[in-house]
């Protein structure tokens, strides 16, 4: 049983002014040994911090880079570009073909797409003539995974959990029923472009949903992942070039490998799984 906690938008910075320096995060320090740029090897922990560039100039976006972590295909370098936020037909062609949820599905395995989303804004996705979604979202639909709507019992908000400990519980428990649960968590990199003065407030939030989950997951491995960074460095409203953090917390970290990339995530994730 695997849950996939992606934050978008969570780098790693050795800024003092980062959230990740002044802010007390126990929970998300001890997993990744106090946001350190050295991998971890435990028989429960495993933590390595990612290259997000993909070997492309520029700024990393949430389009390539997501679709590099679902894949394992350099997106960007096949753009040529880092792309974002949502994926366009070339990246959609790739999550349509071997993206985990895809994937997942093809094998019999019972997955969930955990995120709630309001009605309005699944009439609108269900409407345009574009897409809308984010890769995860995209490539949920394309295994025809169900979009919950938010009052669904299954359904989780990104963020914004009146308890956060709880709602950290409540996933490890929905976890349990399936072989794959994924979370989407954006709320990192929204505050970070938008409301830059709540950002403190999210990673806070964070750190105690996770502790929340880490306390009912004995038997859960936990995947937490970003995309580019961001949030760490909420002086400024752009992305960064930091690398990213992977932590896999349970039964199967003593089979992570030394990645190094976005692109080694899905092939570890379809290894175990299958």
């Amino acid at each position: 049983m695997l849950a996939f906690l992606f934050v978008d938008g969570l780098g790693l910075s050795d800024d003092l002014r980062s959230p990740l320096r002044r802010l007390t995060l126990p929970t998300l320090r001890a997993l990744s040994g106090g946001f350190g740029r050295q991998p971890i090897s435990k028989s429960h922990l495993a933590y390595r911090p990612l290259d997000a560039r993909l070997g492309v100039e520029g700024l990393p976006q949430s389009g390539t880079g997501q679709t590099a972590l679902l894949t394992g295909h350099n997106a960007a370098m096949l753009l040529g570009h880092h792309q974002g936020p949502h994926p366009f037909s070339k990246l959609q062609k790739l999550l349509q073909q071997d993206s985990l949820q895809v994937w997942a599905v093809q094998q019999g395995l019972r997955v969930l797409h955990a995120n709630g989303y309001r009605r309005e804004y699944l009439e609108r996705v269900r409407e345009s003539r574009r897409n809308l979604l984010s890769a995860f979202g995209f490539a949920a639909r394309a295994a025809n995974l169900e979009l919950l709507p938010i009052e669904h019992p299954k359904a989780f908000l990104p963020a914004f959990w009146p308890g956060p400990e709880a709602a950290g519980e409540r996933l490890a428990r929905t976890a349990r029923e399936h072989d794959l649960t994924i979370l989407e968590s954006w709320a990192l990199d929204y505050s970070a472009h938008r409301l830059p003065d709540k950002l403190d407030e999210r990673f806070v939030e964070l750190d105690q949903f996770l502790y929340g989950f880490l306390n009912a997951s004995a038997d859960v491995t936990l995947i937490l992942s970003a995309d580019h960074g961001n949030a760490e460095e909420p002086w400024h409203a752009q992305h960064t070039l930091n690398p990213v953090p992977l932590v896999v917390y349970g039964p199967l970290a003593r089979t992570v490998y030394e990645m190094q990339s976005l692109t080694d995530l899905a092939p570890w994730l379809k290894q175990q799984l299958g």
